[in-house]
């Protein structure tokens, strides 16, 4: 499979199934045409309504690619309402907890720290993870003490749950933000230390990668591979 960095949070994977677009938010490279024109179908994925998530011109595509499903938090459902007609769509809302399944691809959404949800994708052989804006919300020095341990504690438990669904991972897609301040690295450092993770793709890093890359932050020595794409960068994964 190929990945493609589209930029912040948003990422293109194309399988030999399908090709699967994650948080859609500015192609500063312009890469975004041509890998919908070569896919023979395509899953599009949006996690939450923020505005850095859900770029309302992913709905464009419905009528120029093939795109075979619309796979959106249901968080973003009345939004979306206010200004088109859902059922003009092939549409999947999703909850934290459930599951949707086609002939290509099988999607597990967990909760969130912010809104929306993350993902967990099984396709061709391999598990994708997408976290979406899911991290240790922690501002310094903004936050109390008190603050700082509820967030690292709803943290948990949202981890605790995707590491007992599925203790490894091949590729993880998870927002390292040293705009937060403080050890920005920490949700990144626990997700790699509780889940084995094959190859990890820091996000939303809003363009500071020097920080974000800085892989002896958060890597887990023991196993996996941390790599740091721009925007337009690919990488290959299990092709070998």
């Amino acid at each position: 499979m190929k990945i493609t960095c589209i930029g912040h949070s948003g990422f293109a994977v194309e399988c030999s199934e399908a090709t699967l677009i994650f948080d859609y938010y500015t192609d500063e490279r312009g890469v975004v045409d041509s890998i919908l024109a070569r896919a023979k179908r395509i899953h599009v994925f949006v996690s939450h309504s923020h505005r850095d998530h859900l770029n309302h011109d992913i709905f464009l595509w419905k009528d120029r690619y093939p795109i075979e499903r619309y796979v959106i938090a249901n968080e973003c459902r009345r939004k979306l309402m206010r200004s088109m007609d859902l059922a003009a769509y092939p549409f999947t809302f999703i909850h934290h907890d459930e599951d949707f399944a086609d002939g290509h691809i099988k999607v597990r959404a967990f909760n969130s720290t912010d809104a929306g949800v993350c993902f967990l994708v099984d396709i061709d052989g391999h598990s994708i993870f997408h976290a979406g804006d899911y991290n240790c919300w922690h501002f310094m020095p903004e936050n109390t003490p008190a603050d700082v341990k509820k967030a690292m504690g709803d943290y948990h438990v949202i981890l605790q749950a995707i590491a007992t669904y599925s203790p490894a991972i091949d590729i993880a897609m998870f927002p390292v933000i040293p705009n937060i301040g403080g050890d920005f690295a920490y949700g990144a450092r626990q997700f790699l230390a509780t889940i084995n993770v094959d190859l990890f793709l820091p996000m939303h890093t809003w363009n500071r990668y020097r920080e974000a890359f800085d892989y002896d932050l958060y890597r887990n020595p023991a196993h996996g591979t941390c790599r740091g794409l721009r925007p337009g960068d690919t990488i290959e994964y299990g092709n070998e």
